[in-house]
């Protein structure tokens, strides 16, 4: 049986060629529509009556010009503030007669690279379902940008920018221009500058939107209590009209540069709330591929990571430990660059004993 095994494992793994792509499930449909904009659907009857919308455009704080720092978030918050099928507050309120909670359920983020979109619909009437994808499709290409909607705004973003400041706003600032290298990434943190989100004109906000909203940017998501033709008619219906500009701009990503040599940074504030160790191994370019082997990495990297972190955890469990708590991982910096990382929390012994232990077993 054994030996059966062994041949049957090797002739397995002879059928798999590293370099060719991993097949989606025959569970989700992918498509594109002419216009670029891509699209996926899983049915999932579980829990019953539910279904989970998302507009997912690759475009972030990234993007911005010198004008538009923080605008690409802004962007998502007046997306509920009015589109051409629904008025201001008329949106939240209507989602909120169904049961889409605002925050809890039906919400959004952006980040660097990618600005997501989540809209969960109860799909117990068939006009609650085709009202939802007419959401997705508002936000997409109908956001109206009323000016003096866009200057309530600025107060709940700048508040949002206020409440982020303290130890960790300034530590910040000194650590992410060293761990992206110098590049845009350090230029471009999503929440913006005061100046900018206080001072920022109109059509800044909206030439961003114009530039970057576009369906070759764009994907769809549909997963739940729905049939799948349904969904996919409807996306056809509602997003296949949508046009690209005829000029678009490249949408670029930033560089982050290798870096040359060892550096070491202490970083101090009054009101920081502990002491941490971090090393940061030099980043990886890492454009993800859907192959077989990039399955096989992620799978290899994950282990890895894993029984380091648990040695590291063995070690804060010693009489007298060089740190109190640790972890190691191969993390995602951006869209397009991975880097290792190890990290531990400082005991009494300060910084020495840590950066020993993790030299030695890292």
């Amino acid at each position: 049986v054994s030996a059966f095994l062994f041949i049957y494992s090797v002739a397995a793994q002879a059928a798999i060629n590293l370099a060719d792509t991993n097949p989606v499930g025959p569970q989700v449909k992918v498509g594109k529509l002419p216009n670029g904009l891509t699209y996926y659907i899983q049915k999932n009857a579980k829990p019953e009556k539910k279904l989970e919308l998302r507009l997912v455009v690759k475009a972030g704080s990234i993007l911005e010009d010198e004008d538009q720092l923080g605008l690409a978030h802004f962007t998502e918050h007046m997306a509920f503030n009015g589109s051409a099928n629904f008025r201001k507050h008329e949106l939240v309120s209507y989602l909120q007669s169904i049961g889409v909670k605002f925050g809890a359920d039906l919400n959004a983020y952006t980040s660097f690279d990618e600005t997501v979109y989540i809209l969960p619909i109860p799909t117990n009437r068939k006009a609650n379902v085709d009202k939802g994808f007419l959401v997705l499709k508002d936000w997409a290409s109908g956001i109206t940008f009323n000016h003096a909607d866009i200057d309530k705004e600025r107060g709940i973003v700048l508040e949002e920018l206020r409440l982020g400041k303290g130890a960790s706003d300034r530590m910040n600032k000194i650590l992410l221009p060293k761990m992206f290298n110098g590049s845009r990434y350090a230029e471009r943190l999503p929440i913006g500058t005061e100046p900018v989100l206080a001072n920022f004109k109109y059509d800044a906000i909206k030439r961003f939107y114009k530039d970057w909203y576009r369906p070759d940017l764009m994907a769809v998501v549909a997963v739940g209590d729905i049939d799948p033709k349904v969904a996919e008619k409807l996306i056809k219906t509602h997003f296949g009209p949508l046009k690209n500009p005829a000029k678009p701009r490249p949408r670029e990503y930033a560089a982050i540069p290798v870096r040359s040599e060892t550096e070491a940074v202490v970083i101090t504030d009054k009101e920081a709330s502990s002491d941490t160790l971090l090393i940061r191994y030099p980043v990886q370019e890492d454009i993800e591929q859907p192959t077989f082997g990039e399955y096989r990495e992620k799978l290899i990297e994950g282990i890895f990571s894993g029984i380091l972190s648990q040695r590291m955890q063995e070690l804060s469990q010693q009489a007298v430990p060089p740190f109190i708590g640790g972890a190691s991982n191969i993390s995602r910096l951006t869209a397009r660059y991975k880097s290792y990382t190890a990290v531990a929390a400082l005991g009494k012994g300060g910084a020495t004993p840590a950066i020993d232990a993790l030299v030695q077993e890292n």
